[in-house]
């Protein structure tokens, strides 16, 4: 009994993985186009699924990860050649996902990078306080000076 149960559940979890990406795959179309771009070319890989559009001479490209949803990559360069005139949504499928590891290991240093960036900005900003600080302990430190002077008279 039980493996029955186990592999009908099993049987049913893969019957409707290819309905999850494709429902995917559809809401990623009418996000781009709610959007308003007016060529999108869709292709499905086992993991990932990437996605071309072009707007206003723009062409963006997306890979998502298809089990989250999330966005892995994302670059927008000029639209070119047969991009640049297309419309209408084309929909394939590829054997292979488009970011590897390294990719994505990649994609993960550039955006501790950022975070270091905005990090080393703020330590910046509080050694410019300090140096505030100490200015103002500075001009304390003088005052007192013109006061002792000023009882020698």
């Amino acid at each position: 009994m039980k493996t029955t149960l186990l592999s009908t559940t099993a049987a049913l979890a893969l019957a409707t993985s290819p309905a999850l990406a494709q429902s995917a795959t559809d809401q990623i179309v009418a996000d781009l186009q709610s959007q308003g771009f007016t060529y999108i070319e869709v292709t499905e890989g086992p993991n990932q699924i990437k996605a071309e559009a072009v707007r206003d001479g723009t062409k963006l490209e997306m890979i998502y990860d298809s089990a989250t949803g999330e966005i892995l990559k994302q670059e927008t360069e000029a639209a070119e050649g047969e991009y640049a005139t297309s419309t209408g949504v084309e929909i394939d499928s590829d054997d292979e996902d488009f970011l590897d590891d390294d990719d994505m290991d990649e994609a993960d240093d550039d955006e501790d990078d950022e975070e270091d960036g905005q990090e080393d900005e703020d330590d910046d900003d509080l050694d410019d306080d300090e140096e505030d600080l100490d200015d103002d302990e500075e001009d304390d430190d003088d005052e007192g000076e013109d006061d002792d002077e000023g009882e020698d008279d």
